[in-house]
């Protein structure tokens, strides 16, 4: 009987080790394994800022109070001439303060205006542009008897033997007048007429501005509009400026003493 019961105790104590073993083997304590859990996804980076947009290009601009002593008008190659580069035409000068004709009007070359305008190498202005100018004139001035015109450019292009553009004139009797140049000397179009009295005598320090914005055609005289008209013959160009001294006109007793242009 102590045999058997021997036996009987040996067997329960082997189950009772491999039970044991049993349990060590999943996790010791009896608690779920964790071994082999999957890693956390690492965090999205964030998104990088957008870049700025670029800051918008600069306006074109041109501005001088005509400092300078020159016949014919250069500024360090700022300016196309009538006569230089034109041919036909005569040239602006200035005389240390101011920009003038350099030569009165002949009978056989009536039409030879002192004209230029800004260079296309020196600044590139859009179709849409104004140009502005202060008046400068003599004290006691009043033609001498002849007719005298200062002049604003607009989309103006002077080239040999040809001027197109437009031309916004003041006369020194007191009237404001808008042309089309065509191209040949003294072949232009009358787009508006103001007639003399139509506007007051120009006075040193007034302000004349011309504007084109697509086919309109604005002009204002120290900030008050004049006019209004409309023509798409020319579409592309340079500001400028220009005089017309004609029958005994003094050249340097009447321009323009500042002068700005820019787009719009």
């Amino acid at each position: 009987m102590s045999n058997v019961l021997n036996a009987t105790h040996m067997v329960r104590r082997v189950a009772l080790a491999m039970l044991t073993a049993g349990v060590a083997s999943c996790g010791g304590s009896g608690s779920p394994a964790t071994a082999g859990a999957p890693e956390p996804a690492p965090a999205l980076a964030p998104a990088p800022a957008p870049a700025p947009a670029p800051a918008p290009a600069p306006a074109s601009a041109y501005s001088t109070n005509f400092d300078l002593i020159e016949n014919p008008i250069n500024e360090g190659g700022a300016w196309v001439r009538g006569g230089v580069e034109g041919l036909d035409w005569t040239n602006p000068k200035t005389t240390g303060g101011n920009a003038v004709a350099s030569v009165a009007m002949q009978p056989l070359s009536r039409y030879s205006d002192d004209i230029a305008h800004v260079s296309p190498s020196h600044q590139v202005f859009p179709a849409d542009q104004f140009a502005e100018a202060m008046v400068y004139r003599a004290p006691g001035y009043t033609g001498n008897g002849g007719g005298h015109e200062v002049e604003l450019l607009l989309r103006f292009s002077i080239t040999a033997h040809n001027a197109r553009g437009y031309e916004v004139m003041w006369g020194v009797a007191g009237y404001i007048a808008i042309v089309r140049w065509n191209g040949p000397p003294g072949n232009f179009t009358v787009l508006f007429d103001s007639g003399v009295g139509g506007v007051p005598v120009p006075v040193d320090g007034d302000v004349l501005r011309a504007e084109i914005i697509g086919s309109q055609i604005k002009v204002y005289r120290n900030g008050a509009l004049v006019t209004t008209v409309l023509d798409s013959t020319w579409l592309s160009g340079q500001p400028g400026i220009g005089f017309w001294p004609v029958d005994g006109a003094i050249p340097e007793s009447y321009g323009w003493k500042q002068y700005r242009a820019g787009g719009l």
